[in-house]
């Protein structure tokens, strides 16, 4: 699960970004059976997880003791198989990493990026479907003459929050980065029984990261810490723009796409319960003083937003199960879909 997880950052953790996980590591996924993965003998050494030249040596006198009676003296026996991997088939035999980046290609490809004035919009490849629309918030506009102005209001707003992180410290801690273990615990979601639902909340947070960044560039505005001293965040405030918070994009996104995903087959209460997670959480970076109140609100609406693109991208004309199990033609996103419905969810 490395692979999914060691790659996706969020805003709390600019420091690794780009550290995504090497591909040669995919092969310590078998490694469980026995062996040690961390031996010079094992599956992970083969895959180039690790140096072994030990074990490099040793396949090759093998190799070459197998083979000697061949080079030179006959063709290898091959029944061809010609004409590529059907899709389906081929999505099965790569690599999380590899389809990933499938993943992240298809969706990029789904949307545009729109701004002018105070006003950015999110909309679909041919740019006549809004996605997405964000203004620039109340704090960040020319202020009146009245006092308190917006801006004044919006950083009392954080300070006070801040009387509630000594009940929630751990909890803003631990949110630093893509919360899935908080996820986790609410749908009791297994690495191994939900490895394709772990890879589309993953694939997800791919597209939250890259249209988030869009608007938070657009916007560039400043977070209450460079507004004010009295409001001295728990954690180093994201070298990027505060509008819209990503976390609250990001916890929003999850909650609605697992929503449809799973709907009621563990519970009546989904939805409630993962709408409330989603809340919480963003809350929680208002609380530790990296956001105002209107960051969360708009983070909420564009991870809302998205999950009804990406979900409407991954069912859209969808093959049946039969069909993509005989190898038919589906879009990376289909298939993963297809993956994390056929799961076992109770």
């Amino acid at each position: 699960m490395n692979e999914l997880f060691g790659a996706y950052t969020n805003e709390g953790s600019e420091g690794s970004e780009g550290s995504e996980g090497s591909e040669g590591s995919e092969g310590s996924e078998g490694s469980s059976g026995g062996g040690g993965g961390g031996s010079a003998s094992s599956i992970s050494a083969y895959s180039g997880a690790r140096t072994s030249t030990v074990l490099a040596n040793a396949l090759w006198s093998t190799q070459a003791e197998l083979t000697r009676s061949y080079p030179g003296t006959t063709a290898p026996s091959i029944e061809g198989s010609y004409g590529g991997i059907p899709d389906a088939r081929a999505l099965e035999r790569w690599s999380t990493a590899v389809r990933m980046q499938l993943y992240t290609f298809e969706l990029i490809r789904s949307v545009q990026f729109a701004a002018a004035g105070d006003t950015a919009r999110l909309l679909d490849a041919a740019g006549t479907v809004e996605i997405c629309k964000l203004e620039r918030p109340g704090y960040d506009r020319a202020p009146p003459a009245t006092h308190p102005t917006p801006l004044e209001q919006a950083v009392l707003d954080v300070i006070k929050a801040g009387a509630l992180r000594s009940e929630r410290l751990n909890e803003i801690l631990m949110q630093v980065q893509i919360p899935y273990s908080f996820f986790a615990m609410l749908l009791n979601l297994q690495p191994g029984r939900h490895r394709y639902t772990y890879e589309l909340m993953a694939a997800a947070m791919q597209l939250s990261g890259l249209a988030v960044m869009q608007f938070k560039h657009f916007f560039r505005a400043r977070r209450a810490v460079d507004q004010s001293t009295l409001v001295q965040p728990l954690l180093l405030a994201p070298r990027h723009g505060s509008f819209p918070a990503g976390h609250a994009t990001q916890c929003y996104f999850l909650a609605n796409l697992l929503v449809a995903l799973i709907q009621h087959r563990i519970g009546g209460d989904t939805q409630v319960q993962l709408e409330a997670l989603a809340w919480r959480i963003s809350e929680n970076r208002v609380i530790a003083g990296l956001h105002y109140w209107d960051d969360i609100h708009a983070g909420k609406d564009l991870g809302t937003k998205l999950a009804g693109h990406f979900v409407g991208l991954a069912t859209s004309s969808a093959p049946s199960s039969q069909a993509i199990a005989s190898g038919s033609s589906v879009t990376p996103l289909q298939w993963l879909w297809n993956k994390a419905t056929n799961e076992e969810w109770n």
